[in-house]
């Protein structure tokens, strides 16, 4: 009888459902032939709000190539250089920046770490490139992983691996007169140690008149993700730690953060941490005014997975996250929430596998938003392309359509809950003024949850998302 009853009184706290911001996927296609390759995936949005995807393949027969949505479809690949021997790779390989119709691709040739950086640029969105531009064609010691960015006057800058040991931040900018970029200075020099992570990318930015730079630090084997930036001079005299899960490692872990400025002007930044003990996704907001580390956490707080290569951006009402975890296998998943410092509690309860119905490894997701519209690009090892899926966002009630005709249903078990008819979804535990208590997986429908009292529980699958008032 007492079993009875709790059940009911699970069922009957369950009824006022709230509402859940979620995303409906177009099924996903494959950018351009395998012969394109699949590697050093990037993608910025050109002025209008089209996708504009990099890739590229090693080898003999392989190359850096551009490929642009048209409106209907996908133009084909455009190469981006004619140069061969270039360094095509994940962690280290190419990157992308954007500002309007501008977008700049900096790469390495390989084996040339000293003066083979170059950086191209396209004036119309990606549709044809210009002559490659050197970095630092005078070098004679490392001036590695070339990263770009735009200034506040739409020209280029870069970021360096610089020098051999310690391997300083360098930064490079721009000098419209003699048509070149200029030596290098040490934009880490406030940071705490003597040396960078030689082989985790940066991501350099300007906003609101400064030079900006995430790198991730390396202080006696120390790692952890910092942020550096100009003074009112110009000068690289501010840094800021903006990851506390500072861990130790004797390798360099190849991986990079990602950044966006949140329609109150705050700094949201995701990035890789093994703080924990194993590779998870975290995020940090920042108060560039401030300059003040806001909060920190990983998105999905309590999981277990292997975690990796998160990327992050805003727009109008919304911000999305995506990442790759491994769960017997690599998939994309991918959270909606608001365009505010509260879209890391609202990621939780959103977080969506999208390629769980895919055969085979999907990787290295980057997602960016337009308005309400989502875009999405990611690795399919297995076949050697990228995939492309694109999302249009709503709010609303989004329970799998059988709750409708059957309510959700739910027992409460001796320490947490099982809801009945159901499994395979993520599932996260808020208190009644929806701060985050406690999330996980669920393979069988059972979530694990000891404490008293009434708490919010959601979940969150393939077929939807919604959220019940439970109590124990």
């Amino acid at each position: 009888m007492r079993n009875a009853i709790l059940v009911a009184l699970a069922l009957f706290l369950s009824s006022p459902l709230l509402s859940q911001t979620s995303i409906s996927w177009e099924d996903p296609v494959a950018i351009a032939p395998s012969d394109f390759g699949y590697t050093n995936l990037r993608m910025v949005l050109d002025n209008g709000g089209a996708p504009v995807i990099l890739h590229g393949k090693s080898g003999a027969n392989g190359g850096l190539y551009c490929t642009r949505w048209n409106g209907s479809g996908f133009d084909g690949p455009v190469a981006v250089t004619s140069e061969a021997g270039l360094f095509i790779n994940d962690a280290e390989g190419p990157r992308m920046a954007v500002s309007g119709d501008r977008i700049a691709v900096s790469y390495q040739l390989s084996g040339q770490w000293a003066n083979g950086g170059r950086l191209v640029l396209s004036e119309d969105g990606g549709t044809s490139w210009d002559s490659p531009i050197p970095v630092a064609p005078e070098a004679t010691v490392d001036h590695f992983m070339p990263v770009p960015a735009f200034d506040g006057d739409q020209q280029p800058w870069v970021t360096v691996k610089w020098g051999p040991a310690p391997v300083l931040e360098g930064a490079l900018f721009w000098e419209a007169a003699s048509g070149t970029f200029s030596a290098p200075v040490d934009a880490g020099q406030a940071m705490e140690g003597e040396a960078v992570c030689e082989c985790c990318a940066s991501m350099p930015f300007s906003h609101g008149g400064r030079n900006y730079d995430i790198v991730r630090n390396n202080n006696d084997n120390i790692r952890d993700f910092w942020m550096v930036r100009t003074d009112g001079l110009g000068n690289w005299t501010e840094a800021l730690d903006i990851d506390p899960t500072d861990w130790n490692i004797n390798a360099c872990p190849a991986s990079e953060a990602e950044t966006c400025i949140l329609a109150d002007g705050t700094l949201m930044v995701v990035f890789m941490s093994a703080g924990e003990g194993g590779s998870r996704v975290y995020w940090s907001t920042v108060d560039l005014e401030e300059w003040s580390l806001m909060g920190s956490d990983r998105i999905q707080p309590g999981t277990t997975h292997l975690e990796n290569n998160p990327s992050v951006d805003a727009d109008g009402q919304y911000s999305v996250a995506a990442w790759e975890r491994n769960l017997g296998g690599y998939g994309i998943v991918v959270a909606v929430g608001s365009n505010a410092t509260s879209a890391p509690n609202e990621w939780v309860s959103a977080a969506i596998e999208v390629t769980e119905d895919l055969s085979g490894h999907s990787r290295r997701p980057v997602v960016r938003i337009h308005e309400n519209t989502v875009h999405l690009v990611y690795q399919r090892p297995s076949e050697g392309t990228v995939h492309y899926r694109k999302g249009t966002i709503s709010t609303g009630m989004n329970l799998p359509s059988h709750a409708e005709a059957e309510p959700l249903e739910i027992a409460v078990l001796p320490e947490g809950w099982r809801v009945l008819h159901r499994a395979g979804f993520e599932w996260t535990i808020f208190d009644l003024s929806g701060r985050w208590v406690s999330s996980g997986y669920s393979s069988d429908g059972t979530v694990p949850f000891a404490a008293r009292g009434i708490h919010v529980l959601s979940i969150a699958d393939k077929a939807g998302a919604g959220r019940v008032k439970l109590a124990r």
